[in-house]
């Protein structure tokens, strides 16, 4: 034959650029050679990709012995390298990676961890301050100086409405939906995806400093509409734009005669500024009638949470307003930790709005049984973020939130438990709330408690009710029902429908079962309580905790001070082994992988990284750095943040999205800020978001009817189905601009604009195809490696360099930035990047 090659052929993993460490990191997984062919004359080398790996090498030498050489006569295709025909050499191949640097790995951990993945903007920031910086920010989210649900805008400032799209007619119309007026200033409308203001402006008088008449044309609904000289946002004058009734569209606004009819096969960027006001009304600028261009609402800037944060607080929010609200926090917000836990908490302590909605709709008309039902799970929320937002926040105040929450006293059914006597039969307290808080709140199933303790611990319970406490006392339990009427009332002042108050935990003690309660003791083989054995910690948690009794007595008595029963009992399973095990857990699952258990034996001398992790988040739990109380909750989670697993190569890419975590990464995945404020993706209609988390996989936001929460391995959200709707989903979020006139999965409003995108990040290369999909690829999937990703590279150029029927060669480089066609190639590239396996993991 004339090639001999030896059969061990020899492997080397070589780490590159390993600079920036920060803590013990695992080793990235090594390519594995396949059995070596030989064909042709060559032998032929083929293998699995390694983590990471931004460029394969081999090498050769004639025995182990001798020093390795590059092997440049052969050629890597894919994950095969093929030698070159040679009858003479005799060789060791060993096969060399590079792969990114850690810090690299451990930045892009973060930002699709402890986030809702990357944007743009975060991806080069990070690179700049360094990922110990950027933990550091998220741990402490109080001194991220953001606050979304604020409304700086409507005390004065304009804002900027842009829209990128095809054109459509030869007008352009201004009008309300609804009677009311608005200020609007410097309408442009340019040719082209992009306007930096030295454009020619298609539109005349456009910042209205001459007359009206001429340019502009007045229907009779917008008859009063006029020049104003204050306020302003540019030059001397805007229009105050003035509608008299509801009636809209091209026969009732305030138009213009555009010089030529705009072309439906080319792009357009629209812009004006607004004024926000306090006014429920839309107000539209439009290419034609009811065509492309924006619509925006009065009393709130677009893709803001603050458009819902007012109805939320005066407790007139639907359901879907809140999901908004939760939503648009979850992509837009600075926040990010903050934002992942608050989902965390509300889906470890589930609670179920249509539950709540049933309860209320016996106590209030329907329409206020909604909205209340809706203001329960806000407040919920409002409770977690703002506990959160303090640094010493521990395990039992998140605990203490979710007991004394309506929603779960509803969900679970603590409002009708009762513990007292009547007509000489004693109440038997629910159990519901009482076995959820062992199995899967604290101690998780089977781990630490039997059915007599749930007995024992449902009658502490007793007595917990929601009712309408009056205006100033909804955070005193024993206030009693509210006494104070709505104004007007002149009769039935006691109807719970003429009461003025807010809805909360209110506690009589009249209802509570005042015996003794032993908690954690052992039974006799009747089911008796031994009164003076308690459990005692089993030995497999090790010091400091195996061996340690752990029985509860509650004795609080009768009156006001039995309510302590269940909050003593809240910071005793708070601080329980179990829990923090069950908790750690759960975490881990959420940050690292989801191959945790609970049960790990800590004292038998065989362990894994992952129980090593969670020991470690047992013992952070248990000794605070700052000597505060136990279970506060940043200690925990700096532990898993610092840990070579959750900053590990094998850790990318490890798990695999919620429909929520999808949903959101996908619109941060193209979100940059412009110059002026605005950005290159968002939505304005996060309502519309709900039928598509409801197909990929049922996670009905809020709503959940069972109560363990939606969970975090894949193989729940993934299935042939639910991949299909994720990439209806991203297909239609991206050619939502250029297809305008259809109601897509997305949203009617969703706008993304990759265009833009390119012209922020790489303005010079903008027709190179290469230089776009290694755009992109970096930032879809940041933490791979370009030697992974050359088949979707090249696969990448190839679309580019194709027109839309697939078929036929068009070079990319030939066509303008501001056509519709190169808009379109780039939109689908990126829509088939962002259904691509990698996109579904983080």
């Amino acid at each position: 034959m004339k090639w001999r090659w030896l059969a061990s052929v020899v492997v080397l993993f070589c780490v590159g650029h390993l600079n920036g460490r920060m803590g013990d990191l695992l080793q990235p997984t090594a390519p594995v050679l396949q059995t070596p062919l030989y064909a042709s004359n060559r032998i032929v080398l083929t293998f699995t990709p390694g983590d990471a790996v931004t460029r394969y090498r081999m090498e050769h030498a004639g025995s182990p012995l001798e020093a390795f050489q590059a092997d440049d006569s052969g050629l890597f295709s894919g994950f095969t390298w093929q030698g070159a025909a040679d009858s003479s050499l005799s060789a060791y191949f060993r096969l060399q990676a590079d792969v990114l640097p850690t810090n690299r790995i451990a930045a892009v951990n973060l930002l699709n961890r402890i986030g809702y993945g990357p944007t743009p903007d975060e991806l080069d920031r990070i690179a700049q301050i360094g990922t110990a910086a950027y933990l550091a920010e998220q741990l402490a989210p109080e001194t991220i100086l953001q606050d979304l649900d604020t409304l700086p805008d409507l005390q004065g400032a304009w804002q900027k409405v842009t829209f990128t799209g095809p054109g459509a007619g030869a007008s352009l119309y201004l009008y309300l939906e609804g009677q009311g007026d608005a200020y609007v200033d410097d309408v442009r409308l340019v040719a082209g995806s992009v306007d930096d203001g030295t454009q020619n402006n298609l539109v005349q008088n456009s910042g209205f400093e001459s007359v009206l008449q001429g340019t502009w044309t007045t229907t009779t609904n917008y008859i009063a509409s006029a020049r104003s000289g204050n306020p302003v946002h540019s030059g001397a004058a805007c229009l105050h734009l003035v509608a008299g009734s509801g009636k809209n569209g091209g026969a009732n606004s305030v138009s213009q005669k555009l010089a030529s009819a705009l072309k439906t096969t080319a792009v357009y960027t629209l812009s004006f500024w607004y004024l926000p006001s306090d006014q429920a009304v839309r107000l539209d600028v439009r290419m034609s009638a009811n065509g492309p261009g924006q619509s925006v609402a009065l009393n709130n800037p677009a893709d803001s949470p603050a458009r819902y944060y007012s109805v939320l607080t005066n407790n007139t929010a639907t359901l879907d307003q809140l999901r908004s609200w939760h939503l648009r926090h979850a992509i837009q917000s600075r926040r990010q930790l903050l934002e992942v836990m608050r989902q965390f908490w509300e889906n470890h302590f589930v609670t179920q709005n249509s539950k709540s909605q049933d309860y209320m709709d016996g106590r209030l008309p329907t329409s206020e049984a909604i909205t209340q039902a809706v203001n329960f799970e806000f407040r919920e929320n409002l409770a977690w973020r703002n506990a959160m937002l303090k640094p010493e926040t521990t395990f039992n105040d998140l605990l203490k939130i979710s007991a004394e929450s309506p929603a779960m006293i509803i969900y679970l059914d603590t409002a009708l438990s009762r513990g007292d006597i009547v007509n000489k039969k004693q109440n038997i307290a629910n159990e519901n709330f009482g076995r959820e808080l062992c199995e899967l709140f604290t101690f998780g199933v089977d781990n630490g408690y039997d059915q007599g303790d749930i007995v024992q611990i449902s009658r502490a319970w007793t007595g917990w009710r929601v009712d309408i406490l009056a205006p100033g006392f909804e955070n005193d339990p024993f206030s009693g029902q509210s006494k104070v009427n709505k104004p007007g009332v002149t009769t039935n002042f006691s109807a719970i429908t003429n009461l003025l108050g807010t809805w909360s935990f209110r506690y009589i003690p009249a209802r509570h079962d005042n015996r003794v309660k032993y908690v954690f003791f052992e039974k006799d083989t009747n089911g008796n309580v031994l009164t003076n054995q308690s459990k005692h910690v089993p030995a497999r948690f090790g010091p400091p905790w195996a061996g340690q009794p752990y029985g509860l007595v509650l004795d609080s008595g009768s009156g006001t001070n039995s309510i302590q029963d269940g909050y003593q009992l809240l910071r005793h399973m708070a601080s329980q082994p179990f829990t923090e095990e069950f908790l750690s857990v759960k975490l881990c699952r959420l940050f690292v992988h989801e191959n945790f258990n609970i049960g790990y034996d800590f004292t038998d001398g065989e362990t894994s990284p992952e129980e090593e992790l969670v020991h470690a988040c047992m013992m952070a739990w248990e000794n605070p750095p700052n000597g505060g109380p136990k279970g506060q909750l940043r200690p925990i989670l700096k532990t898993i943040f610092d840990s070579a697993l959750f900053r590990a190569y094998t850790s990318t890419g490890a798990k695999v999205k919620t429909p929520l975590e999808f949903i959101a990464s996908t619109v941060r995945a193209l979100r940059a800020a412009r110059p002026d404020g605005s950005y290159t993706a968002y939505t304005d209609a996060g309502a519309d978001f709900v039928a598509s988390l409801a197909r990929m996989g049922g996670m009905a936001l809020f709503n959940r009817a069972e109560p363990n929460g939606y969970p975090e391995d894949g193989g729940a959200w993934i299935s042939a189905g639910t991949l299909a709707d994720r990439i209806r989903f991203v297909e239609s979020a991206l050619m939502t601009p250029a297809m305008t006139g259809r109601t897509t999965e997305a949203g009617a409003n969703i706008r993304i604009d990759p265009v833009g995108l390119l012209r922020l990040k790489i303005p010079g290369t903008l027709t190179d195809p290469a230089a776009v999909a290694d755009y992109l690829l970096g930032l879809i999937c940041p933490a791979e490696g370009a030697a992974n990703l050359a088949g979707y590279r090249d696969t990448a150029v190839q679309y580019l360099n194709t027109t839309l029927d697939g078929k036929t060669a068009s070079p990319y480089d030939q066509l303008s930035p501001d056509s519709t066609e190169y808009d379109t190639r780039l939109r689908g590239l990126t829509a088939l990047l962002l259904a691509s396996q990698r996109f579904q993991e983080q």
